[in-house]
């Protein structure tokens, strides 16, 4: 579910750099392995859990699983939203309108400085799915 224009959508730099870990293994994890996963991070270990129940109730992650760790069973973890969708419900909640999108898409294209044409054909590609539905 989106949020509304005039609700800011925010995650804090320590929920933003777990998402960051969670999309970049791109697999269901326990706690415990974000941990193990995470090598050297700004959140103290006693924090995850906070961040955890922060992140499900912003819809950032979901539970997906459970796993068995020796004689109890701990839950594993998903992202709900992808880089991109978070991208945009940061922006859309800070005020970015829809007739800035194609203008947005151009300055990243030159901020990146990637090959143009590619990015063309997958911009060309998108507009023909929008125009389908």
């Amino acid at each position: 579910m989106m949020k509304t224009q005039n609700e800011k959508y925010h995650l804090t730099d320590k929920e933003v750099e777990l998402m960051e870990l969670l999309w970049k293994l791109d697999k269901p994890l326990t706690s415990m392995q974000m941990l193990e996963a995470a090598g050297e991070h700004s959140w103290s270990d006693n924090y995850l859990p906070i961040m955890l129940k922060s992140l499900l109730k912003k819809k950032a992650i979901e539970v997906c699983g459970y796993v068995q760790c020796a004689t109890q069973y701990a839950r594993q973890f998903k992202y709900a939203i992808t880089r991109e969708e978070y991208i945009a419900r940061f922006a859309i909640s800070h005020g970015l309108k829809t007739n800035a999108i194609p203008r947005v898409a151009v300055a990243m294209v030159e901020e990146l400085d990637e090959d143009k044409e590619e990015i063309i054909r997958e911009l060309e590609a998108f507009i023909r799915e929008l125009k389908e539905k």
